[in-house]
C-alpha cells in the first residue's frame, strides 16, 4: 500500500473523530455536522501532509489498516471528548437560558441554537480557532500515527509517565479555566448587585445571566489565547 495515502487515511480519521463529538457544532448544525467534519478532517489531515508532519505507516495487509484505523477513531474519539468540554457548556447554558426565558422550541430556529450560532461566530472573529488548529495538527507529532510505542513508555515508566501527562492536563485545564472563572465570577458579583437594597434582580436578568457570563467567558478566553496563543498552541 502506498504509504502516503495510509498516512492521509489514518490522519483524517483521527481528525473526523475528534471533530464528529465537538458538542456545539452538533448541536447547531445536526447530523450534517459529521459530513462537514470529514471534509475538514481531509483538509486537516492534507495540510499535516503538506508540512511533513506525518510519518510513513508501514502497512502491508487491509486487514492491518483496519485495526489502525479502529485504533485512530478510538484515540480520536478520546480526545476530542476531553476538548469538547467547553461546547458542552456553551450548549447547556443555551439550554438554560432558553428554558428561564419559557421559550422552548423544538425547530433548529430556537433560542438556544441562535445563541450558540452567535457565540461561535464571536469565538471565529476573536481567532480562537487558530490555536485549536495548531492543537490539532500538532497532535500527529505528539501522538504519531500508527505507532504507540513512539510515545507510550515502557511498562516500567507507565505509572510516572500517566502521573506526568495528568499533571499537564490539569495545568492547562487550570490556565484555560482561569479567565473564564474569574469573568464568570464577576459578572455574577454585577448581577447579585442588583438585587442589592432588599429589591431582587428581575426575571429576565436572572433569565439572561448564564447567556451573559458565557458571552464574556468567551471574550475573556479570547483575550487569553490572543496574549498568548503560542503558550496555548504547544500546551494543546
Amino acid at each position: 500500500m502506498n504509504p502516503i495515502l495510509v498516512a492521509a487515511a489514518l490522519a483524517s480519521a483521527r481528525v473526523w473523530a475528534v471533530l464528529r463529538v465537538q458538542a456545539s457544532w452538533r448541536r447547531l448544525l445536526g447530523p450534517s455536522w459529521v459530513w462537514i467534519a470529514a471534509a475538514l478532517a481531509v483538509v486537516v489531515a492534507g495540510l499535516a501532509l503538506v508540512r511533513g508532519q506525518l510519518g510513513a505507516p508501514a502497512v502491508s495487509e487491509l486487514g492491518v489498516l483496519g485495526i489502525w484505523l479502529g485504533f485512530e477513531l478510538l484515540l480520536g474519539s478520546v480526545l476530542g471528548l476531553a476538548v469538547s468540554l467547553p461546547g458542552w457548556a456553551l450548549v447547556g447554558a443555551a439550554e438554560q437560558s432558553e428554558h428561564a426565558l419559557g421559550l422552548r422550541a423544538d425547530a433548529g430556529g430556537s433560542l438556544s441554537a441562535l445563541m450558540i450560532a452567535a457565540s461561535l461566530a464571536a469565538g471565529l472573529s476573536l481567532g480562537l480557532h487558530a490555536p485549536l488548529l495548531a492543537g490539532l495538527v500538532g497532535l500527529f507529532e505528539t501522538f504519531a500515527l500508527a505507532d504507540p510505542g513512539a510515545w507510550l513508555p515502557a511498562t516500567e515508566a507507565l505509572p510516572a509517565w500517566l502521573i506526568a501527562r495528568v499533571a499537564s492536563i490539569t495545568v492547562l485545564a487550570l490556565a484555560l479555566a482561569t479567565p473564564v472563572l474569574l469573568t464568570q465570577a464577576l459578572v455574577q458579583v454585577c448581577v447579585v448587585s442588583l438585587g442589592r437594597g432588599g429589591a431582587e434582580p428581575t426575571d429576565l436578568v436572572a433569565a439572561v445571566a448564564p447567556a451573559l457570563r458565557l458571552a464574556a467567558a468567551l471574550v475573556a478566553l479570547g483575550a487569553a489565547w490572543s496574549a498568548y496563543p503560542e503558550a496555548f498552541a504547544r500546551g494543546m
